[in-house]
C-alpha cells in the first residue's frame, strides 16, 4: 500500500547556516562531511516532498539522527540532510499487548523502547551497546545486535514492520508477510505505477552479518532496508515482535588463564538453539573481556575489585521461567565449576539483586566507553574490528587474533612493513595498545586498537586491513553489527563477490534511480 500527499518545499525551512549545520558533520566515527542545508521533519509525507524535490534536482540526502554511527553513515557529502527529532520518551512507543509488539518512531531511542515494553511485562531481545545513545531508526539501519545476540540475533529478526518514504516520495506501509518476492522480486505499487525490486540472495546463518543488502528466511521486502544504512529509504517508524518478560540469571566470571574460558565457550556454542533445555544452561549473553578491557573498565568501575591476575572475563546472561531460577543458577554454577572456573565468590559472580545485574551490565558497558574514552584523550580515532568468523572458528580466531596483536610485522607482511618503515622512517611496531571484547559466542570480537601517535594510527589502519582480510577469506563477515557506512565501503568492493556487488547496485538503482541516498554509504562510486 502506498500513500502520497504533495507538499510545496517551499512551505518547508531549508537552514543553510553553517553553525546549525556543524553539529550534523561529524558522529562517534570520526568522520567529517559537508552540506549546503538542514531541514527538519516530523510527517512522513513532509519527508516525501523533500525527497521528490531532491530526486529532481539530484541533491544529495543524508538522513541524521542522533550520529552514534562508528561507520560515518549520517555524516553527509554534500546535499541537504535530514534531520530526525532528537526527543525520546517511552511514551512515545505504542505498546500492543495481545500482538506482542511495539511500534516506534525512528527518532525514539533504544532504551525507551525497552523501558516501555517493560511496562506492560514484555522484553524485547537485542541489547546494543550504545542502546541508551542510539535512534530505533540507527539500530534498524545498521542492523544492530548487541550483547543478547547469541540467542535472539540482530535487529532485523524482530523487524515486523516499518513506515518507509522512497526516494520517489512514495509512502510505503510494510508488514511482514505482505511482499514476499515474485519471480525474483518483489513488486511495490507506487503512485506512478508497479515499482519491481530485485531480490537479493539470503543472510548467511553460519555467520553473523551486517552486510546489506540481504535478507532473512522467508525473504521479505522488509529485509531489504534492514541493514541498508540510508541508501534505499527514510525509516519513518519501526514495528518490532516483543516476548514476555522473565526473570534473568546472569553471572560474571574471571578465569586466570584464557583456555578454559574458550573451552568453555565452544561447549556453550555446540548446545546452542532450539533444543536447549530452557532449565539448564541456555545464554542469550556470551560475552568476552581480555585482560586490558577488564583494566580500563576495572579503572572506570574500582569497586567491581577486578582480580589482578585476571587473564579474562566472561559476561553471561540466561531468561528463564520464575519456576526455573534455582535449577538454572544450579546447571550454571556446576558446569561453570567443571569447565575449570575458580570456585571462589571474587572470580565466580552471581548478582543476587536487580540493582547487582544493573551493575554488571554497567561494568560491561564500561569497556567500550573506556576505549572511547582514552581514544579522545589521546587525539586520535581508535580503530576497532567489527568481524565475525564462522561458526567451528572460535579457537583459531583466538590464535590469530593473539599472534597478529603481538607481531604487528607478521600479521601485515614484509612488502607492508617495508613501506610503513620508508614512510614513517621507522620501524613497524611490533605490538599496539589493545583491548578486544564482544560477542565471543558469535565469534565477533571487537579489536580496538589504540594508538598514541600518528605513526601508530598508520600502523593499526595496516594491521585492521590485515585483519579484515583474514577474516573475509575464510568465509567471516567484516562487519558483524556496526554495518559499512563509508568506513568499509572500499573494504566491501574489494572483498564481497562481483555477482553480489551487482546485485546490489540493481536493488539500490531500483529504490533509487537517481542515487541521492546516503551517498557514500555502502557501494562506492561507479568508475
Amino acid at each position: 500500500m502506498t500513500q502520497r500527499k504533495d507538499l510545496a518545499m517551499a512551505s518547508l525551512h531549508v537552514e543553510a547556516d553553517p553553525s546549525v549545520l556543524e553539529r550534523y558533520l561529524c558522529d562517534e566515527s570520526s568522520f567529517r562531511g559537508h552540506a549546503e542545508g538542514l531541514i527538519r521533519v516530523r510527517d512522513p509525507h513532509q519527508v516525501g516532498a523533500v525527497l521528490r524535490a531532491a530526486s529532481a534536482r539530484g541533491v544529495p540526502v543524508t538522513f541524521s539522527a542522533r550520529r552514534t554511527s562508528l561507520t560515518g553513515a549520517a555524516i553527509p557529502l554534500g546535499g541537504w540532510v535530514i534531520a530526525l527529532p532528537e526527543t525520546s520518551s517511552p511514551d512515545a512507543v505504542e505498546i500492543d499487548v495481545d500482538a506482542r509488539t511495539a511500534t516506534a518512531p525512528a527518532h525514539v531511542l533504544c532504551a525507551d523502547l525497552e523501558t516501555a515494553a517493560a511496562a506492560h511485562g514484555l522484553f524485547f531481545g537485542p541489547d546494543p551497546t550504545s542502546r541508551k545513545e542510539c535512534s530505533v531508526g540507527g539500530a534498524v539501519a545498521c542492523n544492530a545486535s548487541g550483547a543478547r545476540s547469541f540467542a535472539f540475533g540482530p535487529w532485523g529478526e524482530w523487524v515486523v514492520g516499518l513506515t518507509v518514504v522512497l526516494a520517489s516520495g512514495d509512502v510505503l506501509r510494510l508488514r511482514r508477510g505482505e511482499h514476499p518476492p515474485v519471480d525474483g522480486a518483489f513488486h511495490l505499487a507506487l503512485a506512478d505505477g508497479m515499482l519491481r525490486v530485485p531480490c537479493p540472495g539470503p543472510r548467511r546463518r553460519d555467520v553473523k552479518s551486517a552486510l546489506g543488502y540481504a535478507l532473512y528466511d522467508p525473504p521479505d521486502v522488509v529485509d531489504l532496508f534492514v541493514g541498508s544504512e540510508g541508501t534505499l529509504g527514510y525509516l519513518h517508524d519501526v514495528t518490532v515482535r516483543l516476548l514476555p518478560a522473565r526473570p534473568i540469571f546472569a553471572a560474571l566470571i574471571f578465569w586466570p588463564t584464557e583456555g578454559p574460558a574458550l573451552d568453555f565457550v565452544a561447549r556453550l556454542q555446540a548446545t546452542r538453539g532450539p533444543d536447549a533445555d530452557p532449565a539448564g544452561v541456555a545464554p542469550m549473553s556470551v560475552e568476552w573481556f581480555d585482560r586490558r578491557s577488564l583494566e580500563l573498565a576495572g579503572a572506570r568501575h574500582p569497586r567491581f575489585r577486578v582480580p589482578a591476575d585476571a587473564a579474562a572475563a566472561l559476561f553471561v546472561e540466561q531468561r528463564h521461567a520464575p519456576e526455573d531460577e534455582e535449577a538454572v543458577t544450579s546447571a550454571w554454577y556446576e558446569a561453570l565449576i567443571e569447565a575449570g572456573a575458580p570456585d571462589d565468590e571474587a572470580w565466580l559472580r552471581i548478582p543476587r539483586t536487580a540493582a547487582d545485574l544493573d551493575a554488571f551490565r554497567d561494568f560491561r558497558h564500561a569497556v567500550p566507553e573506556s576505549v572511547n574514552d582514552l581514544a579522545r584523550q589521546r587525539g586520535l580515532r581508535k580503530l576497532g574490528t567489527d568481524l565475525a568468523y564462522p561458526a567451528g572458528w572460535l579457537h583459531r580466531m583466538a590464535a590469530h587474533y593473539r599472534g597478529a596483536l603481538a607481531d604487528l610485522p607478521a600479521a601485515v607482511g614484509p612488502e607492508a612493513a617495508a613501506a610503513f618503515a620508508a614512510e614513517h622512517h621507522r620501524p613497524l611496531p611490533r605490538t599496539l595498545d589493545s583491548a578486544t571484547f564482544g560477542h565471543i559466542g558469535d565469534n565477533h570480537l571487537h579489536v580496538n586498537l589504540l594508538p598514541r601517535d600518528a605513526a601508530e594510527a598508520a600502523a593499526g589502519r595496516l594491521l585492521y586491513y590485515a585483519l579484515a582480510r583474514h577474516c573475509a577469506a575464510h568465509g567471516g563477515a567484516i562487519s558483524g553489527e556496526h554495518g559499512v557506512g563509508k568506513s568499509k565501503r572500499d573494504l566491501l568492493a574489494e572483498l564481497l563477490p562481483a555477482a553480489d556487488l551487482e546485485v546490489m547496485r540493481a536493488v539500490k538503482a531500483a529504490l533509487d534511480p537517481t542515487n541521492i541516498l546516503g551517498r557514500g554509504n555502502v557501494l562506492p562510486p561507479l568508475a
